[in-house]
């Protein structure tokens, strides 16, 4: 769970995440957790475009 400060650009955060993950051949499963990681990370901050760390630009 995170503590919501904006949910501007959360779902565009996810299918991009996801769609990155399938395109470099991690399973469903896989493409999930890291979109799902991703977007809550989003969420995290005001704005549609956060910084994103190296945690998430590597995922």
């Amino acid at each position: 769970m995170v503590e919501v400060a904006d949910t501007v650009g959360a779902g565009d955060s996810f299918t991009a995440a996801f769609i990155a993950s399938i395109l470099k051949g991690k399973s469903v499963a896989e493409a999930h957790s890291t979109a799902v990681r991703t977007s809550a990370f989003v969420c995290t901050k005001k704005g549609a475009m956060p910084t994103l760390t190296k945690e998430y630009t590597e995922a």
